[in-house]
């Protein structure tokens, strides 16, 4: 094919066509077993911290805290492979929608003209269907805001069992403090804060369903990653 002429191997295209299908198939199986991975991660983490903070009443109660830390570092890593998910999903539906489309309904238009081309483009050019901030809220209503309140229930437990039941409120909150290094109100406050934000990001997130219509039904369906750029936001 010379430079500037449109491909015009009809057997070649369709086999390149096939070969794509199956290749984004193939990334978008990868990184799904990805998500489980990590998903994996957070629970044993979850497990491990409860039962080795529950099971000595030496161990302090801000390990529980930083296992709520490090909740976070996986909803992030998390969140960047379900991005790469999302855009192997849209490559699908794309081909989906109008090619696969097409070749079972012989003379039917395509839902998208320009599909060729908005493929090719998102090939030379990868967009996201989606912000990573709205990656991060989809994996916290789908996993882990579970995760977070079992670790803050926890860690209320911790408090209040050892070494002792508290004899008062105030007793209580003094225990909140993390040595001298954070006072008990500053400890409690950014908890508390961290899980109504959590909350908060959990219930006002639309379902990861909602984002697969939309993919199938409206941006795959046209061909273009334009009407997803302000989900999320």
């Amino acid at each position: 094919m010379s430079e500037g002429k449109p491909y015009s191997d009809p057997a070649g295209f369709h086999a390149a066509m096939i070969h794509l299908y199956r290749g984004e198939m193939q990334r978008m199986t990868v990184w799904r077993s990805r998500l489980d991975t990590t998903s994996n991660w957070a629970i044993l983490l979850t497990t491990g911290m409860t039962t080795f903070a529950l099971g000595t009443p030496g161990i302090p109660h801000y390990i529980l805290l930083l296992g709520l830390a490090l909740i976070g570092i996986c909803i992030l890593i998390e969140s960047r492979r379900f991005l790469h998910l999302l855009h192997s999903k849209w490559r699908l539906y794309v081909l989906e929608a109008n090619y696969f489309g097409g070749l079972l309904t012989p003379g039917a238009a395509a839902k998208d003209p320009e599909w060729r081309r908005h493929l090719a483009a998102d090939l030379a050019e990868p967009r996201m269907p989606c912000t990573l901030m709205y990656a991060v809220r989809l994996r916290l209503r789908r996993n882990y805001i579970l995760l977070v309140y079992f670790i803050s229930a926890v860690w209320l437990a911790k408090l209040f069992i050892h070494p002792r039941s508290p004899a008062s409120l105030a007793e209580f909150q003094a225990r909140l403090a993390v040595g001298g290094l954070l006072p008990s109100w500053l400890v409690g406050a950014t908890a508390a804060a961290f899980v109504l934000v959590c909350t908060w990001l959990s219930v006002t997130t639309p379902s990861e369903e909602t984002l697969d219509f939309k993919m199938s039904h409206g941006a795959a369906a046209t061909g273009a990653l334009d009407e997803l750029d302000g989900i999320g936001k």
